[in-house]
């Protein structure tokens, strides 16, 4: 009897054990089960900020884009005339060294002779000039 005692014994423990090791399992897999909705959720909820983030930012990106390009070309247009404008400054520029380069020698001469006139005696002709004239100019002006 001992024997079969034994046996029924280490079946019960057996049974007993597979009953704890399989009521292990299903809480275990109740776990894993709680834990990967909570992760499915989460990752729902990411997935859903994304597509709300990517219908209302997307429109905004193309706009300031379409604004970043238009503002470009602009620009562009700016340093082209820039561009122009430098190119001009630099003709009129070359332009007025080759008019001073050629005319340069000219006015040096008519400076030369303006310095040598003689004011003092220019002033001392208009003067004579005003006296010889103006009693003659007194007697035209009684007839107006």
């Amino acid at each position: 009897m001992d024997e079969n005692f034994d046996a029924t014994s280490k079946d019960n423990v057996t049974t007993q054990g597979n009953a704890d090791v399989l009521t292990e399992l299903r809480d275990l897999s109740k776990k894993r089960l709680f834990y990967q909705r909570i992760s499915t959720l989460c990752a729902a909820a990411i997935l859903v900020v994304v597509a709300i983030a990517a219908v209302l930012m997307v429109p905004r990106v193309t706009a300031t884009l379409e604004h970043i390009n238009a503002v470009a070309v602009k620009a562009e247009d700016s340093l082209e005339k820039v561009d122009e404008m430098t190119a001009s400054m630099e003709d009129a520029s070359d332009n007025l060294n080759k008019l001073v380069s050629e005319n340069g020698e000219a006015l040096g001469a008519a400076v030369k002779s303006m310095s040598e006139v003689d004011y003092e005696g220019l002033n001392q002709a208009i003067k004579d000039l005003q006296d010889a004239i103006g009693p003659m100019a007194n007697f035209m002006n009684r007839f107006r």
